[in-house]
């Protein structure tokens, strides 16, 4: 096997001309048909969605996705031995933000590291190649994307419209702003066209935030104000599935440090919090719909009905049958 993938490797195109960090062993790559070196291990907490082909057909021909679609998007945590490389580019453009760790980006051209709050914008059909630091790996979320009108956002974002490489740097904590994480937290529910188009429709905030970050400078926002923003989304999608380690680098903090500022301003812990919204919003269709009490739950978020009851009890004191019974004023 070992001699295989080195008479492979002999047939790629010249590598590029920045050296890249020391590579992997080969046990630890994957090498694709068209020269593409990847990491073949995921990495725990990860989020990655990658849309089938027939949809991104479908999409380039829809009258309200061929201007801009997402093909995959997703959040590597920690992404130790995190390296791509592509000698002969990708089809889609990929834009990455490092929320936390260090990592490297480079093209023939140039060679850049990348800290917390770089925004780094990889033009398709060009060379390049990325990963994580040794040390610090990096955390980073990332949407690969096409359509007709990433050429206008380059030019927008101050980037020449046939540049191979782009980057902008806000201040670390305001990254989560750009809202890059729901594009695949939309296509994890699915591929439909309002999947597709709330997608497209993400990536789009995330440019036009982008430009508001630029021209404020990405000034830092205070602790408070992070945890309110966080506050809200969770107010907003309730429903979502989240981690508490997720929620903590949001709003750029520590986990325990992050816990303590969230109790201090709510007056529960991250996870109760969302439990509690979640049942707000159960005894809301309780009360307006003759929805079922197990679908109901799923609604809301809970895949256990079991489990939702338990939470309900908890925090109303009876039973979903016993609230949706009782008499209120």
């Amino acid at each position: 096997m070992q001699g295989l993938l080195k008479r492979l490797d002999n047939l790629m195109p010249s590598p590029l001309t920045t050296a890249p960090p020391p590579a992997f062993p080969w046990p630890r790559i994957h090498l694709t048909m068209n020269g593409t070196r990847i990491r073949r291990h995921g990495f725990a907490g990860q989020h990655l969605v990658v849309v089938p082909d027939p949809v991104r057909r479908q999409a380039r021909d829809h009258p309200l996705l061929q201007g801009l679609h997402v093909t995959d998007a997703g959040y590597f945590p920690r992404a130790t031995s995190h390296r791509v490389e592509r000698p002969l580019g990708a089809a889609t453009d990929l834009i990455i933000a490092c929320l936390q760790g260090e990592g490297w980006v480079r093209t023939p051209e140039r060679s850049e590291p990348v800290h917390p709050g770089d925004v780094v914008w990889l033009a398709a059909d060009h060379a390049h190649a990325y990963g994580a630091a040794e040390t610090d790996p990096w955390t980073i979320v990332w949407v690969h994307s096409a359509g007709d009108e990433l050429p206008h956002w380059r030019r927008e974002l101050g980037w020449g419209a046939g540049d191979a490489l782009g980057t902008l740097h806000v201040t670390a904590n305001r990254v989560p702003e750009l809202g890059l994480d729901q594009a695949y937290h939309v296509l994890e529910h699915g591929y439909s066209v309002p999947h597709m188009l709330a997608a497209a429709a993400a990536l789009r905030t995330a440019f036009c935030t982008l430009l508001e970050l630029r021209q404020d400078g990405g000034a830092p926002r205070s602790a408070a104000e992070r945890i309110t923003r966080v506050r809200d989304q969770l107010l907003r999608t309730s429903a979502r599935n989240y981690r508490l380690d997720e929620l903590a680098a949001a709003a750029g903090l520590s986990v325990p440090h992050f816990s303590l500022l969230f109790r201090k301003q709510t007056g529960f812990a991250p996870i109760d919090f969302l439990i509690r919204q979640r049942i707000r919003a159960a005894c809301q269709l309780l009360d307006t719909t003759p929805i079922s009490v197990a679908a109901i739950a799923e609604q809301v978020g809970f895949q256990d009905p079991y489990y939702f009851s338990r939470c309900f009890r908890r925090v109303m004191g009876r039973s979903p049958l016993a609230y949706r019974k009782a008499v209120k004023a």
